[in-house]
């Protein structure tokens, strides 16, 4: 499969001639260009020679609008629809048009930003960087685009996807691209909201969209790379490189890299072993304790508390997607990627990727409660971790396009992982008056592996007439989780003089096996010459089985041979889901306005047989509608403004009524009589670059009203009790998932203003906004409104002096305020900010310098959790041989010894603050070698 993207063949064209209708003679320098017509984004570009001739090569089977443009003549517009290889359309004739031109005098470079319907473009060629410089280097200076903690956002929102001319670039792993792709290849780069593959058929937004950044690279024959090694005191080290070779549509990448000093290459599918999918309650999850044995995802991965902090109180993955671990991580990753055209009707798009991780770390942790929960006000922990990690993920996509009106689309996704962990420390809860309540001491190692296989398959066909179309999108997907988990604790609960223990020593096996089925039909049909209507029918179904056996030590025997039906558990469970929906789009001149609406019934089904048989059968009907309103004037501006409504239903873990005490701090079970949600949301967004004056602005507005939002209910034991026949000592928590009736109410707002600045020559961006979120949750019997706001500013100065003198000066700041109904306490606010700055120079004789200074503060917060620290790494380095391609640099990292990976978290129940280990300061040596 990666080699099949290398074969080429004979693939559709087009080409033709510009002529003059008076003069009959050909008119040279036409400025080409080809626009798919069902997307926006792929466009081509080229230019009429001097005997007026043109012609496009590597294009799919597909219609495009053909535009062509010569001073003097007026424009034409031709829709060409490629029906073959070489397709020529003959002799066009350009119209004469006259134009009174006084003079133009070139004084600025090109605007770094332009507006194309839905997609912003921005030019490469706007901004300098140094020779060095990556993709990702590249995008942090373009107006509204962010890179917060690994995460790059475009306009306020996260980019899910990078796209290299179109097409994916090692699966959905955004930094993994930007960090292998030069910044000099690049020519334009592209932000849109890529619709699905049926919704860019057929014109209709499903909703499934993904913010997409897009590289337009300058050539279409290249080859460009590097490769690098490093050694250095501390034993840090460092290896790697990447190659691309691109010629036409086939493009071949490779990329490698070894190292301890945390560069970490991860995304989203790399966390299947460390997802232990305990749903349902709320609460500390301490890390020596790990996951408790709940069907439905159950195991042994470790709980790492400071990720916590959603409705649920689980671990949170996406906190992990793109941002670094914390501690100290060595990684050794490798990939190939390989697309291209194989015949003239299979395009083939693969990425393999593999890697092995090892984290150490360890982490300080002091959570307060605001209010406090009954007597419990604070809680704190100390524990270490070490946890190993392998993963394997293959991406394809293979889309066969036999005519202009037929195409199939087949999408694997296989991913395997394998994860072991150990982890140990001390926790414990202390009253207001700072008495100890309880305290744990314990150890879990645990071994975890699973794989998620989905395979899509999209089948469209176009009729002859105009607009009417019918597509089928067809996935199947299949997960597994097998794990092991040994566990140890001692637990005192204190109450007066009276301590009291518990011990907990035991064996875990849990297995769990998801296979799920889902199709959507849609049938398009024109109505009249504004108005398309459109038919859809979305079914899906699951099936889960999940088992969970815990065994005890028998102190008598010392075999791991008592079964604790408390930690067990068997389930089977179905979910089906019936959707069917009707939609109608009107076009008016710039205008596109769609609303739908759509019946949705949902059934969730399970049944228990071990240690209890007992059932859960839920049923949920609803309608859900949606609309939304885009424009774009003038090559120039857009607007978007949509409200669109969905429901989230409760999971399976959280309505099974089953106790998870694998803290035996903090219990959770499920609710068999949850709900499901219900939420509206709005959203605008408005773009308006100014290409004359090289301005823009972008404002970013969503807010979100959830009706019977799944919260927390937490009720601690201020004594010896049975709750729903759960016993809990004083001083432990139990958590369940509850449906809140005051509205959930979230809120972002997102805005930039950017334009060049002469007297600097730099490119000046201003941005602000801000968060909200109103979260209920229940303390006890009485209902707490937890309201937090966090508002943002900042300031880029990005040069663009010389590639031989770069710098970006960044400022961002922000102010965080948390209030509870139940409490007065201000504890919880914060202010935090970055004062950055980083230089590239390059002197005369092939001298480099690199600095990088960052102030970095965050007041408010208990000492041994705040920051008011200034970092500094600072890069010595010499080029030399021929074309400069060789590079020799020393780099002192951290030069003040002043780092510190802290962080704060603000939940409806607590201010959590967390403290984990650092690399500290090193210095390295580093070859580097460019190949261009």
């Amino acid at each position: 499969l990666l080699t099949a993207g290398a074969a080429l063949a004979d693939v559709p064209g087009v080409r033709g001639k510009f002529v003059d209708p008076t003069s009959g003679g050909p008119v040279p320098a036409v400025k080409v260009s080809l626009t798919a017509f069902a997307d926006t984004a792929d466009v081509h570009r080229t230019t009429a020679r001097d005997d007026g001739t043109f012609e496009f090569t590597d294009l799919a089977v597909h219609s495009y609008w053909l535009e062509a443009h010569r001073l003097g003549y007026a424009p034409l517009r031709v829709l060409v629809r490629l029906t073959r290889a070489k397709q020529d359309l003959g002799l066009l004739q350009l119209a004469p048009q006259a134009v009174n031109v006084r003079g133009i005098i070139v004084t600025e470079s090109p605007a770094p930003a332009a507006v194309h319907g839905d997609t912003t473009e921005f030019r490469a060629s706007a901004v300098k960087t140094n020779p060095d410089a990556t993709a990702e280097d590249l995008v942090q200076k373009m107006p509204g685009v962010t890179l917060e903690n690994g995460q790059v956002k475009a306009q306020g929102e996260q980019v899910q996807q990078v796209l290299v001319n179109g097409k994916p670039f090692f699966g959905s792993d955004p930094t993994a691209a930007m960090r292998n792709l030069p910044a000099e290849v690049v020519d334009r780069i592209q932000v849109y909201d890529k619709m699905s593959d049926q919704a860019e058929f057929s014109g209709f937004d499903d909703g499934q969209s993904q913010k997409t950044m897009n590289f337009i690279l300058r050539d279409r024959r290249a080859r460009f790379g590097k490769v690098y090694a490093g050694d250095g005191d501390r034993d840090r080290y460092q290896a790697g490189g990447n190659l691309s070779v691109i010629h036409g549509a086939t493009r071949l990448t490779a990329i490698g890299m070894s190292n301890n000093v945390n560069q970490q290459n991860f995304s989203p599918q790399d966390l299947i072993g460390a997802m232990t999918g305990n749903g349902g309650g709320g609460g500390p999850r301490l890390m020596m304790f790990g996951g408790g044995p709940r069907a439905g995802g159950s195991g042994g991965g470790p709980q790492i508390v400071r990720m916590g902090g959603g409705l649920g109180g689980a671990f949170d993955p996406s906190n992990f997607f793109v941002g670094q671990q914390g501690g100290i991580t060595t990684t050794h990753a490798g990939g190939l990627n390989a697309t291209g055209q194989v015949g003239r009707t299979l395009t083939v798009a693969t990425s393999v990727f593999v890697n092995h991780t090892d984290n150490e770390d360890t982490q300080s942790l002091a959570r307060q409660y605001v209010p406090p929960l009954d007597s419990t006000a604070a809680y704190d922990q100390l524990a270490s971790t070490l946890a190993h990690n392998d993963n394997q993920r293959f991406d394809g996509r293979f889309e066969w396009t036999p005519d202009s009106v037929n195409s199939v689309i087949y999408a694997p996704r296989l991913y395997f992982q394998s994860n072991r962990t150990g982890s140990g420390g001390t926790a414990g809860y202390t009253s207001l008056a700072g008495d100890p309540i309880a305290q744990s001491d314990g150890s879990t190692t645990s071994d975890t592996h699973g794989n998620n296989l989905t395979q899509r398959l999209t089948l469209r066909h176009r009729f002859a007439t105009r607009g009417r179309n019918v597509s089928a999108d067809l996935s199947y997907g299949h997960t597994l989780r097998d794990g092991t988990r040994a566990q140890r604790s001692l637990t005192d609960y204190v109450q007066g003089a009276t301590v009291t223990s518990d011990t907990l020593d035991q064996r875990t096996g849990s297995n769990s096996v998801t296979n799920s089925y889902s199709a959507r039909i849609a049938y398009t049909e024109p109505i009249s010459r504004r108005w398309q209507g459109q038919l859809t029918y979305t079914p899906s179904w699951s099936h889960s089985d999940a088992d969970a056996r815990a065994l005890a030590l028998d102190p008598l025997s010392g075999a791991y041979d008592v079964p604790d039906s408390t930690q067990s558990n068997s389930f089977v469970t179905r979910s089906t889901t019936q959707n069917a929906g009707i939609a109608a789009l009107r076009t008016q001149g710039t205008w596109r306005w769609l609303s739908s609406v759509a019946w949705q019934d949902v059934r969730l089904r399970s049944e228990q047989t071990y240690p209890l048989t007992t059932q859960v059968d839920q049923s949920f009907t609803d309608v859900l509608p949606t609309m939304s309103l885009t424009g774009s004037f003038g090559r120039r501006r857009s607007l978007r403004l949509a409200w669109s409504t969905s429901t989230s239903t409760p999971s399976i873990t959280q309505l099974q009524n089953v106790v998870d005490r694998s803290n035996p701090l903090a219990l959770t079970s499920g609710n068999p009589g949850l709900r499901e949600s219900y939420t509206h949301s709005l959203t605008l967004r408005v773009i308006d670059a100014d290409p004359m004056h090289s301005k823009s602005r972008f404002a970013f507005v969503n807010v979100s009203f959830t009706r019977q939002a799944i919260g927390n209910a937490t009720l601690t034991a201020s004594r010896d009790t049975v709750v729903d026949g759960i016993a809990l000592t004083r001083g432990t928590q139990l958590t369940r998932p509850e449906n809140l009736d005051p509205l959930q109410v979230s809120g972002n707002a997102f805005g930039v203003y950017s334009r060049p600045v002469q007297a600097i020559r730099s490119i000046v961006s201003v941005n602000g906004g801000g968060t909200y979120a109103r979260t209920p949750t229940l303390l006890g019997d009485a209902l707490n409104l937890s309201r937090t706001w966090a508002l943002r500013t900042g300031v880029v100065v990005a040069s663009n002096v010389s590639p031989n003198l770069d710098f970006t000066l960044s400022w961002q700041g922000s102010y965080n305020i948390a209030r509870n109904s139940l409490s007065t306490s201000t504890t919880g606010d914060y202010y935090a900010h970055t004062l950055s700055f980083r230089f590239n120079g390059i002197a005369p004789h092939g001298v480099v310098v690199r600095e990088e200074v960052s102030h970095d503060l965050q007041s408010g917060v208990a000492s041994a959790y705040g920051r008011n620290l200034l970092l500094w790494n600072t890069t010595l380095g010499k080029k030399f041989l021929r074309g400069e391609r060789g590079e020799l640099r020393v780099t002192l990292t951290d030069a003040l010894a002043q780092d510190r990976a802290v962080s704060r978290t603000l939940t409806e129940s607590y201010v959590q603050d967390a403290r984990d280990e650092t690399l500290g300061r090193y210095a390295q040596a580093v070859f580097t070698y460019t190949i261009r």
